[in-house]
């Protein structure tokens, strides 16, 4: 029992080398998620000594030793303080200002990641129990990953996103959280001896305030993933209505939305246009699937989508080709098949700016709410080989509420680093 208080009490000290590897996991962690590298990520969650400090807090309960649990708290409180500020700090003078999938992907917590926070804490335990060290260890600091929440955190303050820091600080508090019950529980399961003599029934009135606040944590995770099976159920059955009755040889869906606040299924589409009596048959065709009944179809067509798709202009090109192989004897019309080139490199890069406009308007909500909508347009230039390369973006942000001098310039900066070009930017009222 001894070498397990011991091991409690040097995982949770904060100087010499725990200290020292803290500032290292901020860093490792920070960079990790800053350039996407899942493997650099879990390097930060291996060496993390955020794990120690919250087993001694439950330790502390368990024995109910409060001057032990308050001193953990305060260790606590301080780490979590420093990592958040650092990482901060980091992000806010890092060139690379996009949001990663690492990132994301730490922002909207579910009942998952409880049920993570609590296997992962009885299996952290259980570990430090032992009388020889394993894997065991590891694998919980990877499985219940402490440090990238908090640094994700940091990243929400640098990119002035409520959203994106609440959001991390929720996945950071419940791993905390249940970490510490599971720790608590299996200590006195383990009948570790209490600094104090309490009586059974404070011990298990205890028991109910934890199990009440473990409760109260996850409702807000349990909405989260019923939204997220909801909304994987909706984009699923679109995606089947849309390849069974949108995309064909005549036409392709560039791009779709679910927009809830309008009931509508929102869709930009390149090729032939729809007539009014079509769009009616596809929308009765919609009232089919039960998670796309209640939406109305939205289609987004316009003339200047009006071009051939990419096979029919492989098809033009290989075709023209070939009739004047016939016509010349085998010689190619470099004018004509150059035409034909550059026809196919103009339809390529619409594709590539619907593209780059969905990928603006889908996080805009997260750095810019105050913008309603992206349009824009890329201007292209001829190179001495008569390649046309972009140029020069063109963008129009409509607003809902005024937009600072400075946040003007934090949104242009934000649109250059996402189009990797020059951005003209255009700040207009939304209608």
């Amino acid at each position: 029992m001894k070498e397990i208080v011991q091991r409690i009490d040097d995982n949770a000290a904060l100087k010499g080398s725990n200290l020292s590897i803290l500032v290292l996991a901020i860093f490792i962690a920070s960079i990790g998620l800053n350039v996407n590298s899942t493997a650099v990520v879990i390097g930060a969650m291996l060496i993390s000594p955020l794990m120690g400090v919250i087993v001694a807090i439950g330790y502390g309960m368990a024995t109910y030793d409060l001057e032990y649990v308050r001193k953990s708290i305060f260790k606590l409180l301080f780490q979590i303080f420093f990592c958040i500020i650092a990482s901060a700090i980091y992000f806010k003078l890092s060139p690379i200002t996009a949001v990663s999938s690492e990132l994301m992907s730490r922002t909207e917590p579910t009942i998952w990641d409880v049920l993570i926070a609590i296997f992962g804490g009885f299996a952290g335990i259980i570990g430090i129990t032992r009388k020889k060290m394993s894997n065991v260890i590891p694998g919980v600091a990877i499985a219940t990953a402490l440090m990238p929440p908090l640094c994700t955190a940091g990243y929400g303050i640098a990119a002035y996103s409520l959203k994106i820091f609440m959001g991390a600080l929720y996945l950071f508090f419940i791993n905390s959280f249940f970490i510490c019950l599971s720790s608590f529980i299996i200590l006195k399961m383990l009948h570790i001896p209490a600094k104090k003599y309490v009586s059974e029934k404070i011990f298990k009135r205890q028991k109910l305030l934890l199990y009440i606040i473990g409760i109260l944590i996850s409702l807000p995770s349990i909405y989260l993933a019923w939204q997220s099976i909801k909304i994987n159920k909706i984009n699923h059955q679109a995606e089947v209505f849309l390849a069974k009755n949108i995309n064909s040889i005549d036409t392709q869906v560039l791009s779709y939305k679910i927009l809830p606040q309008n009931d509508e299924l929102e869709i930009i589409v390149i090729g032939k246009q729809f007539t009014k009596e079509q769009v009616g048959l596809l929308n009765d065709k919609l009232k089919k699937y039960d998670n796309l009944k209640n939406l109305k179809l939205k289609i987004i067509q316009n003339s200047s989508f009006d071009a051939p798709n990419k096979e029919q202009i492989n098809n033009l090109i290989e075709s023209k080709i070939k009739k004047i192989g016939i016509a010349n004897n085998g010689s190619l019309s470099e004018q004509n098949e150059q035409t034909n080139k550059i026809a196919y490199m103009v339809y390529q890069n619409i594709l590539k700016k619907d593209m780059l406009i969905k990928k603006l308007n889908a996080e805009k909500d997260l750095f810019f709410p105050q913008v309603q909508l992206f349009k824009g347009s890329i201007c292209f230039s001829k190179n001495q080989t008569d390649a046309l390369l972009p140029k020069e973006f063109i963008v129009i942000a409509y607003i809902n509420a005024p937009l600072a001098k400075n946040e003007q310039n934090r949104l242009k900066k934000w649109l250059e680093q996402e189009s990797q070009l020059e951005v003209e930017l255009f700040i207009e009222k939304h209608p």
